[in-house]
């Protein structure tokens, strides 16, 4: 079996699913593209994947990577012909294997549906035509998909797989002014990302920790895919100055679970805050060109996930010029010191949580997969 994943969530996601088959009947053996997470759990890499590449510049400057990569899985399934091959989130690298993988006759699952209802939409004719099945995990996705005729299963959102109900925070919280409240900074798990972002969620760490008349304290997660070097040169002239910040390179997802409110990149961590129950303020920034470009492709009315699945903006949002340091210090200092806003979000997040489905993704998926290959 092929299992191509190419970003660190797909990576974690891919190993997931690979421990579910492995619970199956069936004794597979896997190859592919992935991560560290993958690897671990036994794909056998047919190439260094082009991990973590954000933003269209991004990808310009790796293409020969990319060229490369989609090549070497080419041959090998050319040469292989597996059973099946799996193909999670990465559009740009696997709606060009998908074709491949049709013109060779082998079925083709895609899990994780490239976000063509936000951008790009003339890629559902390409996913009608070469994907065989296609596994969402978003709510309204399979609604959208329904008009293609394309066989569309919604199996719910791996994330709740992988926090587990022992993270799931139930009952009321804390009022905000109880104890010294500790704020997560979590400015995303790509170093362009980090390098345009982090800086602005320091800033305006400084800032309110000036404004707020109570002690707060905050936490920055190291993301498995970046450098623990990279974040600590950044961090080294605020903590210097005496920011409260502490750097873990513990799971985030356990970071974030121990926060009273986070300032977050745009991205699946916005959902994890939902089915945490963490309020979050969304801050993203991109180079100058790169903003330019989307704003010319990407039609979207909101930037987070969680925004998406609730239909409306339920969680603010501060994007490029917005993402200032006054601006980001306000919108947290309204989770500090107003209790009936901050339980409001609260529990629109975990409406949304409610909407991605129960636990279970991983062994839905397999079973399809299993489907699939008899």
């Amino acid at each position: 079996m092929c299992i191509i994943a190419g970003e660190a969530s797909g990576d974690l996601h891919g190993a997931s699913l690979i421990k579910a088959l492995r619970q199956g009947p069936e004794a597979f053996t896997f190859f592919g593209l992935g991560g560290p997470e993958l690897e671990r759990s036994g794909l056998e890499m047919v190439y260094p994947p082009p991990l973590n590449i954000v933003g269209f510049t991004e990808v310009l400057k790796k293409i020969f990577h990319i060229w490369k990569a989609f090549q070497k899985v080419k041959e090998a399934l050319k040469q292989r012909k597996p059973a099946l091959i799996i193909l999670i989130d990465y559009p740009d690298l696997n709606l060009r294997l998908a074709k491949i993988a049709h013109q060779l006759h082998i079925p083709v699952l895609y899990y994780i549906s490239p976000q063509v209802w936000a951008w790009r939409p003339g890629r559902i004719r390409t996913i009608a035509r070469y994907v065989d099945r296609l596994a969402v995990i978003l709510p309204f996705e399979k609604e959208f998909y329904s008009p293609w005729g394309i066989h569309v299963d919604f199996v719910g959102h791996p994330l709740l797989d992988g926090l587990g109900p022992s993270l799931l925070r139930q009952g009321d919280l804390p009022a905000p002014a109880q104890g010294r409240p500790l704020i997560g900074l979590l400015p995303g798990s790509r170093p362009a990302e980090v390098k345009a972002i982090l800086p602005v969620l320091l800033e305006s760490a400084v800032r309110l920790t000036r404004e707020i008349n109570q002690p707060v304290k905050f936490i920055l997660p190291v993301a498995a895919t970046l450098e623990e070097g990279l974040i600590r040169e950044m961090i080294d002239p605020f903590l210097k100055k005496g920011l409260p910040i502490q750097l873990v390179k513990e799971d985030s997802r356990q970071a974030l679970a121990a926060c009273h409110h986070a300032i977050v990149a745009s991205g699946t961590v916005t959902l994890e805050a939902a089915i945490l129950g963490v309020p979050i303020l969304i801050v993203y920034k991109v180079s100058p060109l790169n903003y330019w470009i989307a704003r010319h492709l990407i039609r979207v009315p909101y930037i987070g996930l969680v925004n998406w699945v609730a239909g409306r903006k339920i969680i603010p949002e501060l994007i490029q010029d917005q993402a200032q340091p006054e601006a980001i210090a306000e919108a947290s200092k309204r989770f500090l010191k107003d209790p009936g806003y901050y339980r409001q979000v609260r529990e629109e997040l975990l409406r949304v949580r409610d909407s991605l489905g129960g636990p279970g993704a991983s062994a839905r998926v397999a079973k399809i997969a299993l489907e699939m290959t008899n």
